[in-house]
């Protein structure tokens, strides 16, 4: 989902050269007048429009790194050096940028060729210092270095499993040390957004930009999250500019299409998709559906069939057995469905996530004390944590024996009957729980429910449900006749 640095360059378009020293001129004027934003726009019309200009280049790097955008400047002094492999400046600048943000093997790779080129040059000094630097930095750095991708490999594992209290607990202990490092941000906004806490999601990413502009993750990230959000248009003009950036990271340029494709910029997705499966690049599972759908969104129907229809796709598709428990979609579901959800579904959604019985379900249940101020809810959110770590229940005693009485019901239930999307199991439970059924006796109370959920379905026989669970008949029809007048009366 993240990697550590983005680099971005610019498509240019053709334009006159006339035009082209008119952006340049009006970039300058703007730059002695402290217009940075002005300069910095002016400038990339200017070196887009004339491909060919090494002084434009120049100018426009030195402007990028004034501005902050370090990683594109670092993009426009490499341009700089595709232009004129002489250009010890270039090598200088990229030494010392990529120092700048700690890219220190590669700050010291431009520092050598600049040694080599010009050992008694302008800037030789400079670059000598700069390289006794970057080894003193490196030995400080390496036990840090090493600490940092441990932790930051533990939160991605923690949100490929859904586990998203557990990352979001190690993400923030990695900015709390690293209150630099970005990735470990953009990771955060999106479990913030998994765990249903929008804003927080979306001023993390706000923070990102802020302080580290032109971060093409929590551009994209931004993007899926409005889309997500149900925001579809303001993503889409939020990615209009993107259709113009190609990230130099196969990795990252796979994302930008991906989001391009999501929102519906299916021709830029499309091409940059095409580019990268020819240079072998495959991404992950989805990147054969996402090159299909781009395909035939633009009119490419048999490319998008073959595609689709291949067998690297396949194979490449092949999964491990799949467990529910570990998939993030459906963890994230649950926590926001216990957010946004009425009572009587928070207590369905309650029973379901107290079956994972892990430290994340601890966790989730732990948010109802801030979701709503019902007490039924409440206790047995409760109820459902004590039994999660095995601890004494003190609450409602009716709660009590209401979770007793499920219990003993979901064992003559399948698991898929309670979970079907058409079934009301969960949902009666539900009900009678919040209209004060009082549970009294939990066996017949088991059996009530059971033959409750089957009359709508394949009638259970009055004996064959006493019999299941020891009781007689009377006193069967007796509680199943008590919980049909508490829920008419509900």
């Amino acid at each position: 989902m993240e990697a550590n640095y983005e680099a971005v360059m610019t498509l240019p378009e053709p334009e006159s050269p006339l035009a082209a020293e008119l952006h340049y001129y009006r970039g300058r004027r703007a730059l002695r007048e402290g217009r940075l934003d002005e300069a910095t726009f002016f400038m990339a019309e200017a070196t887009a429009a004339a491909a060919h200009r090494v002084d434009y280049h120049k100018q426009y790097a030195e402007l990028l790194f004034e501005v902050g955008e370090i990683y594109h400047a670092n993009d426009v002094w490499k341009r700089v050096l595709e232009l004129d492999e002489t250009s010890t400046e270039a090598l200088y600048h990229l030494a010392s940028n990529c120092a700048y943000i700690s890219l220190y093997e590669e700050a010291a790779m431009y520092a050598n060729r600049y040694l080599e080129v010009e050992a008694h040059g302008r800037y030789a000094d400079s670059v000598q210092s700069l390289l006794e630097l970057i080894e003193l930095e490196q030995e400080l750095e390496d036990d840090e270095e090493d600490e940092l991708i441990t932790w930051h490999t533990e939160a991605q594992q923690h949100i490929d499993k859904g586990r998203l209290f557990a990352a979001k607990s190690t993400l923030e202990r990695l900015i709390d040390r690293y209150p630099r490092f970005w990735p470990a941000f953009n990771n955060l906004a999106v479990v913030n957004f998994y765990l249903g806490n929008d804003d927080a999601a979306f001023e993390t990413l706000e923070y990102v930009l802020d302080e580290n502009p032109g971060n093409l993750h929590a551009l994209l990230n931004t993007i899926l999250l409005l889309h997500e959000a149900g925001q579809s248009e303001a993503a889409l003009q939020l990615s209009v500019p993107l259709t113009r950036v190609r990230p130099l990271q196969f990795d990252l340029r796979y994302k930008l299409a991906t989001t391009l494709a999501l929102v519906g910029q299916y021709d830029r997705a499309y091409e940059e998709l095409r580019l990268l499966k020819e240079r072998g690049f495959r991404g992950d599972s989805l990147f054969g559906h996402w090159l299909s759908v781009s395909a035939y969104k633009t009119g490419r129907l048999e490319e998008a069939a073959t595609y689709l229809n291949s067998d690297e796709l396949k194979q490449f598709e092949e999964k491990s057995p799949y467990d529910i428990r570990d998939n993030l979609e459906f963890r994230s579901a649950l926590v926001q469905g216990l957010r946004q959800e009425e009572d009587a579904a928070r207590i369905e959604i309650i029973r379901i996530i107290s079956k994972l019985a892990d430290d994340e379900a601890f966790e989730a249940l732990a948010l109802t004390s801030g979701i709503t101020d019902n007490e039924t809810v409440l206790a047995f959110a409760e109820k459902c944590r004590a039994e999660i770590c095995q601890a004494p229940f003190t609450g409602d005693v009716r709660i009590a024996r209401a979770y007793d009485a499920l219990l003993l019901a979901e064992t003559e239930v399948s698991e898929a009957e309670q979970m079907s999307l058409d079934g009301d199991f969960y949902e009666r439970f539900a009900l009678l729980l919040l209209a004060g059924a009082s549970f009294e006796d939990t066996t017949a109370s088991a059996a009530a429910l059971v033959w409750m959920f089957y009359a709508k379905r394949d009638a259970l026989v009055l004996d064959d449900c006493a019999d299941a669970f020891g009781i007689d008949v009377a006193t069967l029809t007796e509680t199943i006749r008590s919980f049909k007048q508490t829920l008419e009366q509900a």
